[in-house]
């Protein structure tokens, strides 16, 4: 979960319910700025309705444009909920919007159900279409003979393969691994840390026909196989 306000209160709210949900929680006091590497994958964004200005469209697409596959909810202070705000934030292309008096059980029951949608959605498959990854459930197959295998990986090979599977065919920066790695364990990256999950990773899609590539400079690619014709 991603929280964008200065809400002190709020963020503690929503830091504690993330806990109980085991969700990763990240708290920001202004919308995340654009740049060459790619933040880590948000399943749900929480933008405060004070935050996001005085055209809330322009703060939820740059939301979109930097986690494309996240569930976005604009969240009111109760003064703020009336018909013309609601329908405001709505219009703007959030997902959804949620009232800071809520309760704390109808509000957990409401955002569980927006990530768990946007993390159900959130499937990627290889361009041979013989590798695919499964991020609400963390799982990942691999067809051989036209029949789907599965092929158990923890959450750091799941979360290096995610970004993999997110830019295949581009280089991506150690880096950029190393980041997607400290987000999933929870732990500083190391570069060493990265090349030893990569082989790690590397030998257990052994049965993929496709390759991660590696080229100087800490730079990886995911390469498909040519699809039979």
């Amino acid at each position: 979960m991603l929280v964008l306000s200065r809400d002190g209160a709020w963020l503690t709210r929503l830091e504690l319910m993330a806990a109980r949900g085991g969700w990763p929680f990240e708290a920001r006091a202004a919308l995340p700025a654009a740049g060459r590497t790619p933040p880590p994958e948000r399943a749900l964004a929480v933008l405060d309705r004070a935050l996001a200005g005085a055209v809330p469209g322009k703060a939820v697409s740059a939301l979109r444009a930097l986690y494309p596959g996240v569930a976005i909810v604009v969240s009111f202070d109760a003064s703020e909920l009336d018909g013309d705000g609601v329908s405001a934030a709505v219009s703007c292309g959030a997902d959804e919007v949620v009232g800071k008096s809520w309760p704390d059980a109808k509000l957990s029951l409401k955002l569980a159900a927006l990530r768990d949608r946007a993390l159900f959605s959130q499937t990627r498959i290889s361009a041979d279409g013989a590798l695919k990854a499964e991020r609400r459930a963390h799982r990942v197959h691999v067809k051989s003979r036209g029949r789907w295998k599965e092929v158990a990986l923890d959450a750091g090979s799941f979360a290096l393969l995610w970004r993999l599977l997110e830019r295949e065919g581009e280089r991506v920066s150690r880096a950029a691994l190393g980041d997607a790695l400290a987000s999933a364990t929870g732990r500083e990256r190391e570069a060493a840390t990265v090349s030893r999950r990569l082989a790690a990773l590397k030998k257990a899609l052994g049965p993929w026909a496709g390759d991660i590539e590696t080229a100087r400079g800490g730079l990886y690619r995911l390469a498909s196989s040519p699809r039979a014709s």
